[in-house]
């Protein structure tokens, strides 16, 4: 069912908002989230089309055991599973599905429970290999909001304490309560993986009360809380951002880096550069092979010349999107082990192992067979 077709389930008031209609609540618990889902959508415009990775999501289907109401009003195919990009409108509507169902304490205990941090895959490299407690901090905060452009997390140090504040366009609400204390549950167990014996000192501050869900799950969790205040923030002593990581592996931080990078290079990308892009990506997935400046010029009806001017304009080139294509698909399978390294290899357009195995220690500072041990590690 798709997001167009389930706006019918809402009444579109004089001045634009979406109410939801009184025959919707027979089908789900609650609307209240996926309201202000709607709302956030229609506040974000244009933002709220862009394809960002579903992240945690997929394992919040998982763990539920893929619901059918799981992906109801938004455009994704029912069944399990999730694509490898889905539309903020589409995440946003996912997320209000789990709140009205019920199951926001449910899944922030499996968060705040899993031995790895659950999230992008970013998260885990970022939390056991960042050189220091304030460079993990920093690079959660890069991945958020590349990954979820609805979320800011303003980073603030002082003499003596830091805090990470959680800003966002989604309205006060259960969407959002939800969605806050997600984000500081796993701030939290950043902290905890540096300074375990500080996690009993870390200061939750949260817009709702004690008594409402899903904040209630915060009074379980070793910390000082304080309910009722303006913002949702975690706040620390300064001197905890210096805290070093004794298994830090530079080469496995630089992984890390990288994946945050082509993130966050998504974010500002032009229709041009995501069309090449696409080709790029779909041509490899497809045929196994990279495509031809040339055929990529014919498909944008242009000279290969002009394209390099115009990829120029837009401060790149294809060799570079190529490179970038490739090591983006490199890092999302690398850790699948129903591929061998050689169809990985394959898919990315190498000719050999040996030319792979190059690549991949220029992009990441190791071998893909380290790599793939590492992340199934």
């Amino acid at each position: 069912m798709g997001l167009q077709q389930n706006r019918a389930d809402f009444n579109s008031d004089h001045d634009g908002s979406l109410t939801p209609v009184g025959s919707l609540v027979g089908h789900r618990p609650s609307v209240e989230a996926l309201t202000n889902a709607y709302s956030a959508i229609k506040t974000m415009g244009p933002k709220s089309q862009r394809h960002v990775p579903p992240g945690v999501l997929t394992q919040f289907g998982e763990w539920l055991d893929w619901p059918i109401w799981f992906k109801n009003c938004t455009t994704l195919e029912s069944g399990p599973g999730l694509p490898d990009r889905i539309s903020v409108a589409d995440d946003l509507i996912l997320i209000a599905n789990v709140v009205d169902h019920g199951c926001a304490l449910e899944l922030l205990s499996r968060l705040a429970g899993e031995t790895k941090i659950a999230g992008a895959p970013v998260v885990a490299p970022a939390l056991y290999n960042a050189p220091s407690l304030f460079d993990a901090l920093l690079l959660a905060k890069r991945s958020t909001e590349a990954s979820t452009p609805y979320v800011k997390m303003r980073f603030q140090t002082e003499e003596h304490q830091f805090s990470i504040v959680i800003e966002s366009e989604i309205e006060n609400g259960p969407l959002l309560e939800f969605a806050a204390t997600a984000y500081l549950c796993t701030l939290q167990r950043f902290v905890g993986f540096f300074l375990p014996d500080a996690v009993g000192e870390i200061e939750f501050r949260t817009v709702a009360n004690k008594r409402q869900n899903p904040s209630s799950f915060l009074l379980g969790l070793p910390g000082i809380k304080l309910f009722g205040a303006d913002v949702y923030s975690i706040v620390g002593k300064a001197e905890w951002l210096k805290a070093k990581n004794s298994q830090t592996d530079p080469a496995f931080w630089n992984f890390a880096l990288d994946r945050v990078a082509l993130l966050e290079r998504d974010c500002g990308r032009s229709e041009v550069v995501d069309r090449i892009r696409a080709v790029i990506r779909t041509t490899m997935e497809a045929e196994h092979r990279v495509p031809r400046l040339k055929q990529v010029a014919a498909g944008e009806r242009v000279s290969e010349r002009t394209l390099v001017r115009i990829l120029a304009a837009h401060g790149t080139s294809f060799h570079k999107i190529v490179e970038e294509e490739r090591r983006l698909i490199a890092s999302q399978i690398i850790g699948n082990t129903s591929i061998s390294l050689a169809e990985v290899a394959k898919s990315l357009g190498f000719t050999d192992m040996s030319s792979f195995g190059r690549s991949f220690r220029q992009w990441y500072g190791m071998t893909p067979r380290q790599a793939r041990l590492w992340r199934t590690d």
